[in-house]
């Protein structure tokens, strides 16, 4: 996969950067002043990569750090690459769609970090897949809640129907008495009682009496139905409550973890951070007893986690109305506790296996050492110094560790020589110094081993580096620290390129070259540009001599949103909104406009020309390429046309001609009105000598035919009905970017004069016509 942009969120100064895209042609500038954050920027980029921040790298606000990168998908077939789980319906789709990944590598208060799959059109599919999930566990969490209720319903109405039914039975031994002692006051009467008004008081108790016994009936029957359907809805309640119970132990298992893994992560501070051996003797015990705890939790958690889900299946499926042992058969074969589909974090580590390795440039470990044991190259041990710088070399010398076995002294001494000199042969294709007139430098190694005065190594190999002149042979860190960084970053650059298995690699420097004379900066953008196909670059750099002015779309302008304040947050300017930084922050390109004439190639003299903007210098130098102009002409592009007037000024001073080219549009005409009143003093007829606009064109493109502009600088076949600027800016296109993808298809040859039509050529010839008059 190849990274085309990023997002950095509370990263030191950076509170969000937005989306920032890289360099089409793979090499991407920062510039800007001291603290201005481009280097956060790389270390939030290395961060991504490596999962680790440092404690200072926290914002005061306490806002964690949060890195998203961009990767176009080269060599990735995503579907085949998640294929253990399943992804939610779309987001494959919408992936293939884009032909994108977005990936987000977010920090916690502990500072641990985890990686998950991003970008706002998978995350909305996400967010419908998780909010059905989240529809379905109401309806269980319901169903379960309803089972529960329904049971306790059914106990309180059997409590009351039992009640009622020892009612009744106390209403029928109450009758059944009462017959009984109207009974024995018959059989105890006298003669001449009143026998009538007894017998009738008898019946109409044993009338009663029988009511009450069927009310006693009808009472018991009822309460052993409702006891009946109470017990029905026990079996369902209890297998509900177990759920329930389930996922409290789950809850509290999971804050135990928490807890237990805050308690690690203390300690393992304490450990690191102990100063001596005693310290982290006694560190290393609680540390250990910590690990034992957590081990054990997380089992615990593990095992209710699993637990929690299978019962609440099992409740949910029961009380669908299936039957128990058909439940737990299901059950068993579908293992609900693992779940199907992978979440964002699981999709994240899956296809960040694919994304480019991220190499920092890192002086103590990238710079030529003067000897390293070859044990300490082949294990890559971290605490050597320059053991990266070392590997690299061994790497596009095509050494591994067979060749150190060969046990022929001769055969191996002869070999070495012959790498020496096509390592140093391939090296001074960069570097184009010479110490003293024809002297230049050379690279050799030896392969040594220990002998009986270092007995703890005795017999072990080891590797000298050696830079020689004609003159003498010194160890690296013996010759000028220029010489060294140059030699370790050309062979940091040339074995990430030869050992690029992935789609890409992506080489991240910090200020390239600084104790490089401005010749050997150069020869850094030369091997920049050599590798760009096969690694990508991001480096920063306060220096002239690493901008290409041909090429300013690489670059990335960073500046504090308030530059005198330094606390203020860090701000990116891109090639699109170029114009917009600061003075102070674009002095880079200024300065290498103002280098001396004698050793540039962008101003002279004479003929030179200076442009509104960087998107008006693509159009320009590849249209006089392919028309062929007969004259020979220097385009100077300012940030904008409010920036022609420092130009102009900066111009004058060194006493230099030039030409201004701006579009007829509002701006254009302010510039004119303002350059003629006072540089040329209201006359008119020399300020039109100096200054000339597009012939009713607001802006170059709109030069171009539309078929011509939707052909060859839009690529598209789509129908426009307002002018080419206007669709450009009504469609958030970048200007520049749009040109210098143009002027790309020319140096390549895509594009020749004889391709466009009439109208766009007429319109140039008209503009060259008017160039040609008023230069030399």
């Amino acid at each position: 996969m190849k990274l085309i942009g990023f997002r950095i969120q509370n990263f030191r100064s950076i509170i969000d950067t937005g989306w920032t895209y890289l360099s089409p042609d793979n090499i991407t500038g920062l510039i800007g002043q001291n603290e201005s954050g481009k280097t956060s920027m790389l270390e939030a980029l290395n961060s991504f990569y490596t999962g680790t921040i440092s404690e200072d790298i926290l914002r005061s606000d306490l806002s964690l750090p949060c890195v998203h990168c961009i990767f176009e998908i080269v060599k990735v077939d995503v579907e085949k690459e998640l294929n253990e789980k399943i992804l939610p319906d779309g987001v494959i789709d919408k992936i293939k769609e884009i032909k994108t990944i977005y990936l987000k590598r977010s920090w916690g208060e502990d500072i641990t970090s985890h990686i998950e799959l991003a970008g706002e059109k998978v995350l909305e599919i996400y967010k419908r897949f998780y909010d059905k999930r989240e529809e379905k566990e109401k309806i269980i969490r319901e169903r379960i809640e309803e089972a529960i209720n329904e049971h306790d319903n059914a106990v309180r109405i059997v409590e009351k129907a039992f009640s009622e039914k020892e009612e009744k039975h106390q209403e029928f031994e109450a009758a059944k008495e009462k017959v009984t002692q109207i009974q024995k006051k018959i059989k105890s009467r006298k003669e001449g009682e009143n026998n009538e008004a007894i017998k009738d008081n008898l019946t109409s108790s044993k009338k009663n009496l029988e009511e009450c016994r069927d009310n006693q009936l009808s009472a018991g029957k009822n309460a052993e139905i409702k006891a009946f359907e109470a017990r029905k809805l026990s079996e369902n309640a209890n297998l509900a409550r177990e759920s329930i119970r389930a996922e409290k132990k789950f809850l509290i298992n999971k804050n135990e973890l928490e807890e237990s893994y805050k308690e690690l992560r203390k300690y393992q501070r304490i450990f690191d951070m102990s100063y001596n051996e005693k310290e982290r003797r006694a560190s290393r015990t609680q540390l250990d007893l910590n690990n034992e705890t957590y081990v054990r939790i997380l089992r615990e958690y593990e095992q209710s986690k699993e637990d929690a889900i299978r019962k609440k299946m099992v409740a949910f499926k029961v009380l669908s109305g299936n039957s128990i042992v058909e439940v737990l058969n299901e059950i068993k074969k579908e293992k609900p506790h693992i779940d199907k589909y992978y979440s964002l974090e699981e999709a994240g580590r899956k296809l960040f296996n694919h994304v480019p390795e991220f190499i920092f440039f890192e002086d103590f470990l990238s710079l030529l050492p003067d000897r390293i044991d070859l044990h300490d190259i082949h294990t890559e041990n971290a605490n050597v110094e320059g053991h990266k710088a070392a590997r690299s070399f061994l790497l596009i010398s095509g050494l591994d560790e067979d060749f150190f076995q060969q046990t022929n002294n001769r055969i191996l001494k002869h070999k070495i020589e012959k790498l020496n000199k096509e390592i140093t042969i391939n090296f001074q294709d960069y570097w184009r110094q010479n110490i003293g007139k024809h002297n230049k430098i050379k690279i050799n190694f030896e392969l040594e081993h220990y002998d009986n005065s270092n007995p703890d190594k005795s017999g072990l190999p080891y590797i000298e580096f050696w830079i020689k002149d004609r003159e003498e042979r010194l160890y690296p860190k013996q010759r000028s620290r220029g010489v060294r960084w140059f030699l370790s970053f050309y062979l940091e650059l040339q074995a990430a390129a030869l050992s690029n298995n992935k789609s890409n690699t992506v080489i991240l420097i910090d200020e390239p070259g600084v104790s490089l004379h401005a010749r050997a900066q150069e020869d850094v953008l030369k091997v920049f540009d050599n590798i760009k196909e096969r690694v990508q670059i991001i480096y920063t750099t306060h220096s002239p001599h690493l901008i290409d002015l041909n090429k300013l779309y690489r670059l990335l302008a960073v500046q504090r949103a308030v530059e005198e304040d330094e606390l203020s947050e860090t701000k990116i300017f891109n090639a699109k909104s170029l114009t917009t930084a600061s003075t102070d922050t674009l002095s880079p390109i200024y300065s290498l406009m103002g280098i001396r004439l004698s050793e540039q190639k962008f101003i002279q003299k004479k003929n030179n020309i200076i442009l509104e903007d960087i998107a008006t210098f693509y159009y320009m130098k590849a249209l006089t390429d392919i028309k062929s102009f007969e004259k020979q002409v220097f385009y100077l592009p300012a940030t904008g046309v409010s920036n022609i007037r420092s130009l102009v000024n900066m111009l004058l001073g060194w006493g230099i001609d030039f030409l201004v080219l701006t579009g007829a549009n509002n701006e254009g005409d302010d510039l004119k009105h303002d350059l003629t009143k006072h540089l040329f003093a209201n006359n008119e007829d020399q300020a039109n000598k100096k200054l000339v606009q597009l012939n009713h064109f607001k802006s170059i493109e709109d030069m171009f035919s539309t078929i011509d502009f939707k052909k060859y600088i839009l690529h598209k076949r789509i129908g426009i009905t307002e002018s080419n600027s206007e669709y450009i800016s009504n469609n958030n296109l970048s200007r520049s970017i749009l040109a210098s993808n143009f002027m790309r298809e020319v140096k390549d040859s895509k594009l020749k004069w004889g391709n466009l039509d009439e109208e766009t050529k007429d319109n140039f010839s008209h503009l060259f016509d008017e160039l040609s008059k008023r230069l030399e």
